[in-house]
Order: structure tokens, then C-alpha cells, then sequence
């Protein structure tokens, strides 16, 4: 994902509708959080930067854990998560 860490900690937060239950670890890079009856978790790995021709972009990659959470609630939170963290463009 086109994201540092500190935009991830920032725009992960607009997820959910009560920021105020994301445990977020920056230490060991994780982020969770109940969601509909269940948890999610999200950890991260180290920041990386792609290049591109004269075009340097940072990346993060990262894992998504669901817990007890329906096949419709993850699509749900994932179409949310893919909207919080759009950027501009085409």
C-alpha cells in the first residue's frame, strides 16, 4: 500500500466509526481493534520505497487479520478501508 506509516496510523483511524478502540502498537508496527462482534489486526511491515524512473514512492506492506467476522462485514469494512485510504488520481 502507497502509504508510511504515520499516514497509515492517521487514516486508519477513519475506518471505523469510534477511533477511540484502536489499540495502535507502533513498536511492533500493529493495529487492532473490535469490529462487529469479532477483531481485526493489522500488522505492518517495514517501509519500502519503490522506484520508478526518477519517481520515488513509499510503500508499506501489511497483513489483515478477521476474527469472527462475516464474509459481509469484512467486504464492508474492506470497501470502507480501500475508501479511507484512496489517493488522487484516475
Amino acid at each position: 500500500m502507497a502509504v508510511t506509516h504515520d499516514e497509515f496510523y492517521r487514516l486508519v483511524r477513519t475506518t471505523i466509526s469510534d477511533a477511540e478502540l484502536i489499540n495502535i502498537d507502533i513498536i511492533n508496527y500493529m493495529v487492532d481493534f473490535p469490529f462487529e462482534g469479532g477483531h481485526i489486526s493489522i500488522s505492518l511491515d517495514e517501509e519500502q520505497t519503490r522506484k520508478l524512473a526518477s519517481l520515488s514512492i513509499q510503500h508499506t506492506p501489511m497483513k489483515l487479520i478477521f476474527n469472527n467476522i462475516t464474509k459481509n462485514d469484512i467486504d464492508a469494512y474492506l470497501e470502507k478501508f480501500d475508501v479511507s485510504f484512496h489517493k488522487g488520481g484516475g
